[in-house]
């Protein structure tokens, strides 16, 4: 591998060491002009040519020092690099079969796709650090230097013919017979050119532009299946039709499906009965169909013969018509919510009323805090006011709290599955979770649409990896206390040492007993000294 070869540091005019980064590593630096300010006063612009290596005071060069200085990357007789986390990525890739999907839509990028899904998982989807993790990192399968220019050229190369063929694949490998869950969430986008993006709500309350990405994921494994993205304009609901019509074009077809109150309309009803073999929805406390099951059924539902099998939970059945499809509704009651929820209710009127009494002014530009709780009278007189807690108000909350409202055309599903499959469905939200929050995804800095849907792609590899991962190690991970990002920390310090010339690889030094333990839940601990042999070939 080219980016990890030390040489010696230039001597040429301009050729400078400083610290840079959060961590203060080293970098050389080459002037590249110089100029003076509108004060007359001199000043220059310079570029990183390489990572400054302590332990020998050579430098580890990157992209800009060959073209600068017009060489060829040379290949290392000696080097060292971190390889512990690096296996497990591609040994996954592999073990879910995800590895030959890639291969067959996309050839010899497939390794190149890895790598940077790797390194996104670890650093975030902004590609400008990709050269120095690969200098850190050996990438199985990888002869070619990646920056941040070669990875948007490859995200720009991802056609969507390539995508369809992934897809297929993927998902006739991965869906079996299961349920499935879907979800959407708004990603902002630096870009004002792209046909896609456009103006939404922006739950950042920035002024940015945004798509909405849909994702389809297992339940039981929790992998992502399938995702599309659309316009940030285009309402949900109203999508819902194109959304199914393009999953079941991949192979998400007659599935049983899962999809919050957010799709509550005749049309996503109609929409989802004719794609679905069943779906599950979750009814909002606002909708009369709520208000009206509760009211028939809330004297007496806590009686023992509506109790579920498993916890303190119970559950009336009531077969019915929603929107002109045949299904049942199932009103859940938690008496130990109802109980703790009633309290952080009491809490927040409390705390609303505290504020109040502090007032001088009525608070007009907070009324929306304060109306759903309290009846406020302004004085005739002054900006002053009165108030008082609304009991009925506050009275039907805490009669609504504890109960939950499902729908379901799974007419053999008992109330027990529905509930447990219907809160199972936080999957997909913990799935947009790594990709806005682990993985830097709230944010996507190409600007155009080539570019985005491959990386958006290469954002989608990375979450399915994660996720597997997650999936078999959470259990240990909880045992021991430890987060993911730690585990991935344990595993980058397996170090190899890879000699040319001799066409070998070694261990730097014994792998740890927790370094064995992570590696033991994916069967990896002999797997990873055999693969040694293959590292150069």
């Amino acid at each position: 591998n080219p980016s990890k070869t030390l040489i010696e540091i230039p001597t040429n005019k301009g050729v400078h060491i400083k610290s840079a980064g959060i961590k203060g590593e080293k970098y050389v630096y080459q002037y590249v002009a110089y100029f003076r300010n509108s004060e007359g006063l001199p000043r220059n612009k310079s570029k990183i040519i390489g990572k400054f290596d302590v332990d020998t005071g050579k430098m580890i060069p990157n992209s800009n020092y060959y073209e600068m200085y017009n060489v060829s990357p040379a290949v290392p007789e000696l080097f060292v690099s971190d390889y512990g986390y690096t296996y497990l990525i591609f040994k996954s890739c592999k073990d879910l079969g995800l590895f030959d999907c890639l291969q067959g839509a996309f050839g010899h990028k497939t390794s190149e796709i890895v790598s940077c899904a790797a390194y996104i998982i670890r650093h975030g989807n902004a590609m400008d650090g990709i050269d120095d993790f690969q200098v850190d990192n050996f990438l199985p399968g990888l002869n070619k230097l990646l920056t941040s220019q070669s990875c948007s050229r490859l995200f720009a190369e991802i056609k969507p013919q390539q995508l369809d063929h992934f897809f297929k694949k993927w998902i006739d490998i991965t869906i079996k017979d299961d349920i499935v869950c879907y979800d959407v969430r708004s990603i902002s986008s630096y870009s004002k050119e792209m046909p896609s993006i456009e103006k939404g709500y922006n739950g950042d309350h920035e002024d940015l532009s945004e798509f909405n990405l849909k994702m389809f994921c297992r339940e039981t494994s929790k992998l992502p299946l399938y995702y599309n993205r659309y316009d940030g304009s285009l309402n949900d609901k109203s999508n819902l039709p194109n959304v199914l019509a393009n999953a079941k074009t991949v192979g998400i077809d007659k599935v049983k499906l899962i999809v919050d109150g957010g799709f509550m309309s005749e049309a996503c009803f109609k929409s989802l009965n004719e794609s679905c073999r069943a779906f599950t929805i979750g009814v909002p406390s606002h909708l009369d169909i709520f208000k009206n099951i509760m009211d028939e059924n809330i004297n007496g539902i806590n009686s023992y013969a509506n109790k579920l099998a498993w916890q303190e939970v119970f559950c009336v059945q009531k077969p019915t018509s929603v929107y002109g499809v045949n299904g049942k509704l199932m009103l859940y009651f938690n008496p130990g919510n109802h109980s703790e929820l009633c309290k952080d209710l009491s809490n927040r009127v409390d705390k609303l009323s505290a504020e109040l009494s502090k007032l001088k002014r009525c608070p007009v530009s907070k009324l929306k805090r304060y109306k759903d709780y309290f009846i406020l009278e302004r004085h005739e007189s002054d900006s002053g006011f009165n108030f008082m807690v609304d009991n009925t108000l506050v009275d039907q909350m805490r009669r609504e709290k504890g109960f939950f409202l499902l729908f379901t055309t799974d007419m053999a599903a008992t109330p027990e599955d529905s509930l447990y499959f219907y809160r199972a469905k936080d999957a997909d939200e913990k799935l947009f979770d790594q990709i806005k929050v682990d993985m830097g995804g709230n944010r996507i800095r190409t600007h155009n649409e080539d570019t985005t849907d491959g990386k958006i792609f290469v954002t989608f590899i990375a979450v399915v990896i994660r996720a597997y991962i997650l999936g078999k190690l959470d259990k240990y991970l909880c045992e021991n206390s430890l987060s993911l990002k730690r585990a991935f920390n344990k595993l980058e310090n397996i170090k190899i040492a890879h000699d040319n010339s001799t066409r070998t690889c070694r261990f730097i030094k014994a792998i740890t007993k927790q370094q064995r333990e992570i590696l033991a839940v994916f069967e990896a601990v002999d797997s990873i000294a055999a693969s040694l042999d293959s590292c150069l070939r």
